[in-house]
């Protein structure tokens, strides 16, 4: 549990950080950057959620 709570911080700082970036230069590479650092993560959460209801059901 510890590990996907340190993967979330991780996340968030990654998106202040390029948030931040873009908009301090106006460069919209950090903009694309930022979708698709939130698209993976999105998946990924989709992923372990879907490993999660899996593993509730199996384990019943």
């Amino acid at each position: 549990m510890i590990a996907i709570r340190l993967m979330i911080v991780a996340l968030l700082i990654a998106v202040v950080a390029l948030g931040l970036t873009w908009l301090f230069t106006g460069d919209r590479k950090y903009l694309r950057t930022l979708g698709r650092v939130l698209r993976f993560a999105i998946v990924v959460g989709f992923i372990a959620a879907l490993f999660y209801v899996v593993e509730r059901v199996v384990l019943r």
